[in-house]
This record gives C-alpha cells, structure tokens and sequence, in this order.
C-alpha cells in the first residue's frame, strides 16, 4: 500500500526530513518499564497556526526490512493537534497495558502537519519509541555477516540477540589497510532488539573482502565490525 511504503520511506536510515513549523522538545522516547506515561512538547515558532495529527504505530523488523502497523497497546493525547503561533503543546505517550516482559517493544510517533509545506514538502517528524522491558537491559554483540547474491549488490546484515535496541551511525568500510571508506554518514539506523536489519553494500573495486565495518554507537564511541563477530551497543542504548 502507497501509505505503508510512504511510512517506511521514514525508517530507511536518514532522519525524517525537519518540520520548519514544528520544533519538538525531544527526538525519541524510552518509556521505563516503571512509568505508564511519558510527553514531549511540540513548539510552533511560526507566526501562523500549526494543525495536525499524532500517530504511532508499532515497529518491527521480521527479516529483509522494517515494518509498521497500528499500535493497540500504546496511545497519544491529543492525536489531533492545533497550535496557535508562538505556543506550545504537550504531546502524551501512554503505554495500555503491562511492560514488555523479557524484550523492549519498539514504536514509530508520526507527527504529520494538516496541510503541505509551500514547497510541496511533507514536513513530518518520525520518532522511535521504545517501551523497556521489566527484564534488566541484555545488550549483546550485533552478530554481522555479508551476504552475497548472484546479480545483486552485498549485503551487510546485522542480528540484535540482546533485549534492547542498538543504534548505528556514520557507517563505514574499514579496508585492510585500515582506511575507512564512508558508506552511510549519519544515522545508519536502528537493530531492533532480537532482529535483524541488512543494508545495501555500492559496489567497490576488489569488493569487500579482507575488510571490515565500523560505526559510531548511541554513546558515540567507535567501533569495529567484521564479518563474523560484531559490534556491541552501549550498556545505556540511546535514541
């Protein structure tokens, strides 16, 4: 369906593109397994009223990609938001139910304006949301493999055995020279807790054989990839 595919498009790896009349207090939430509620504030710096609507959906990754459907056990308040310029308002995440027992439960807030931007932009925001499990944090080493099809590009494929999430950024081929070589600048995106999450390798001459991978954790510290082992997540994960 065009409106999942427009909605994925968000979880791609690169941030959602900034909302000039929406400023938010904060970019993701982890809701401890302690609290059934957290917020956020939505700001409209503009000079003219801001109107839209609060969704989330939940979030997974079952194998080739990221998936979202509507979420049932958790809410926000209001879902339908109007701010006059120059005002504020206070945005709800309530969990309905019980804390995840063993494995955090990942969402996606989508905060998307009434109209379009003047050019033509859909000034979204998508925010990750994790609901922490009753069970302590279990942060594993992402178990990295390369994947190769006959006709396709390479495939660098990350597994999340731990309970909580791990984020990557500035992606990169560290060749057996040590040279890194940019692959994704930036958020790289998320691995899911006990999933899975691949990304596309551009072809390279002598490919990707006799290297290995780095990326920078939610902690900001580097580190690197090879294709076996792997890479660990802080012991705090991060948005």
């Amino acid at each position: 369906m065009m409106w999942r595919t427009a909605l994925l498009a968000l979880l791609c790896g690169l941030p959602a593109v900034p909302a000039q009349a929406l400023q938010l207090s904060r970019h993701g939430v982890e809701l401890p397994a302690a609290d059934s509620s957290d917020a956020l504030w939505l700001i409209n710096d503009e000079s003219t009223e801001w109107t839209g609507h609060a969704t989330v959906y939940l979030w997974n990754q079952p194998g080739q990609g990221d998936t979202l459907h509507p979420a049932d056990d958790l809410a926000v308040s209001p879902a339908r938001l109007r701010i006059a310029p120059g005002q504020r308002q206070r945005l709800r995440i309530v969990r309905l139910g019980p804390a995840p027992d063993r494995d955090e439960r990942a969402y996606r807030l989508l905060i998307t304006p009434q109209a379009v931007a003047p050019q033509g932009r859909a000034e979204r925001h998508s925010l990750p949301v994790f609901l922490q499990p009753a069970a302590s944090a279990r942060p594993e080493p992402l178990q990295a493999s390369l994947q190769a099809t006959p006709g396709q590009p390479p495939q660098l494929r990350l597994y999340n055995g731990g309970n909580v999430h791990a984020r990557l950024a500035d992606l990169c081929f560290v060749d057996a020279q040590g040279h890194h070589h940019a692959l994704l600048q930036g958020l790289a995106g998320y691995v899911l807790a006990g999933s899975g999450r691949s990304w596309p390798l551009p072809p390279r001459d002598g490919g990707y054989a006799g290297g290995g991978f780095s990326a920078r954790l939610a902690d900001g510290s580097e580190s690197v990839i090879a294709p076996a082992p792997a890479i660990a997540p802080p012991a705090l994960p991060g948005l």
